[in-house]
């Protein structure tokens, strides 16, 4: 641990699933939780910027007194207790270890670019044109340090007794902190240079696509225990039901390759906002569910049973 130091922190959900999808109770329920820990610690921890993404959040934050540790150890059980109560499950929330994570950024650059990685990550998962129209985004990239985070104590976990008898507060309020790097900037200089990186990130990212963004409305209609399809998983499953039978292992690989090829080719169109003569293969969930996409019926000599999202 260092003092005064600034990390870039990722941590993802159990099996991915989606049970930090940002709906309104959730999304206020985590500007809560970080405020919450924060004030815990006195604020010796203060954050530059954070996504709740539903899989997963990322975060940029400075620890003035070697203590992310603990503040990080706090907020994630909190955070972990409080959306099991909300998503009425029990059990382990988050993954066990991570992989993304950049301890003691010392460079401006270094800052800058996981601040606009931290904001843009709905952008580039095509979630949405820009930051703010993501219900995760924690604060607002066009004033970033001027509009302040605000959250109301959950209903559906913490304490709800009066604070003087031992409640946690009624309402919590916080500001994204300036990084020391750039105490060369006044306010304005450093909004005007998160307002134009983003904004230079955000075009790029629109640059990449080939269709519209599926929108916020659309990926909150996600079930919370809705998981990604993994293909490499979904594969070594049923190969392992087909081992010692390599007849039907050949089947299998041949019919994972026409699914694959069958579904890119059609997401690809549907992106494009082609919708004549595009159906996507049988399985096909999240595109089915959310955008009404139509699906082939399962053949069924098919040698394993489709369940993608």
């Amino acid at each position: 641990m260092f003092k005064n130091s600034v990390s870039f922190l990722t941590r993802r959900v159990v099996g991915q699933q989606f049970l930090l999808r940002p709906d309104a109770v959730s999304a206020n329920a985590y500007r809560y939780s970080l405020a919450l820990s924060a004030r815990k610690f006195n604020w010796k921890v203060q954050y530059y910027a954070a996504q709740q993404m539903s899989n997963h959040d990322h975060s940029v934050l400075f620890d003035e007194d070697a203590v992310r540790s603990e503040y990080l150890s706090h907020k994630n059980s909190v955070l972990a207790r409080s959306m099991n109560a909300l998503r009425k499950r029990k059990g382990v929330f988050w993954e066990a270890t991570t992989t993304k994570d950049k301890i003691d950024l010392r460079e401006r650059h270094e800052v800058l670019s996981s601040i606009v990685y931290t904001l843009c990550n709905p952008v580039a998962a095509n979630l949405c044109d820009y930051p703010h129209e993501w219900p995760g985004t924690v604060g607002d990239w066009r004033q970033l340090l001027t509009v302040p985070i605000t959250a109301t104590r959950p209903l559906h976990f913490f304490n709800q007794a009066p604070p003087d008898k031992g409640g946690t507060p009624v309402s919590v309020l916080f500001y994204l902190s300036k990084p020391g790097c750039f105490g060369d900037l006044t306010k304005g200089q450093y909004e005007e240079l998160i307002r134009g990186a983003v904004q230079e990130e955000c075009e790029r990212l629109h640059a990449l696509r080939e269709g519209p963004s599926l929108g916020a409305e659309a990926a909150l209609r996600l079930d919370p225990s809705t998981v990604p399809f993994n293909l490499d998983t979904e594969i070594d499953r049923d190969y392992k039901r087909f081992r010692g039978d390599p007849e039907s292992v050949g089947r299998l690989a041949e019919a994972w390759i026409a699914w694959v090829a069958a579904y890119m080719e059609a997401r690809r169109r549907w992106r494009r906002g082609e919708r004549q003569g595009v159906v996507f293969p049988p399985g096909t969930d999240a595109y089915r569910r959310l955008e009404d996409a139509p699906t082939a019926p399962l053949d069924p000599d098919s040698p394993f049973a489709f369940q993608h999202t």
